[in-house]
């Protein structure tokens, strides 16, 4: 899974308006992005109270916007703290998936995104800590779905090691909310 590297200590602006244009090329470099010609993929971050938008055009050209735009594929809520944890490895694979232009240009990803309405409220637990994660799918926040589990299984799913159904058999993931919205998302967490 093609990644951005980040090293401790890196604000979140330098990580957006330096590393990620400094990096997408090489990012993208060898992937099939076919799926994305012709398309505007937008990925939203809300990181406390910064606002960040990467516009992907055609899988291979990269803008930064700092602010929010209209409609996004996808707006990633998350605390400070949490983002730059993700991003340098210390919290590897809480947000890979949807942060990774290769994952999303998956043909069948990118139609479970784009077809995929609502928001998830994640709240991962890791010693005794609640992490509070929210994504919006293209830019509708109903309906709803709250997901409960421990940090460790959340990167185990995110890793394919493991199931949301598996987890859910085992009492290690509570849900309440939409039920078709959490049937939906199991194509994409």
């Amino acid at each position: 899974m093609a990644k951005f590297k980040a090293p401790s200590g890196v604000s979140v602006n330098d990580f957006f308006e330096k590393l990620v244009p400094e990096q997408f090329k090489e990012v993208i470099a060898g992937a099939n992005l076919s799926s994305l010609t012709g398309k505007e993929v937008n990925l939203q971050f809300n990181v406390n109270d910064q606002q960040y938008c990467l516009k992907i055009k055609d899988g291979t050209n990269l803008d930064v916007v700092k602010g929010s735009v209209d409609k996004p594929l996808l707006t990633l809520s998350l605390s400070e703290q949490v983002f730059l944890d993700a991003v340098t490895g210390k919290a590897e694979g809480l947000i890979d998936r949807f942060t990774d232009p290769v994952e999303i240009a998956d043909p069948m990803r990118l139609k479970n995104l784009m077809d995929t309405k609502g928001t998830l409220n994640l709240k991962l637990k890791q010693d005794g800590n609640e992490i509070p994660v929210t994504m919006i799918f293209n830019g509708e926040e109903a309906p709803k779905v709250d997901i409960s589990l421990d940090l460790q299984d959340w990167i185990a799913m995110q890793n394919k090691q493991t199931t949301g159904q598996n987890l859910f058999m085992n009492g290690k993931l509570k849900f309440a909310g939409d039920m078709t919205l959490l049937m939906k998302l199991q194509t994409l967490i």
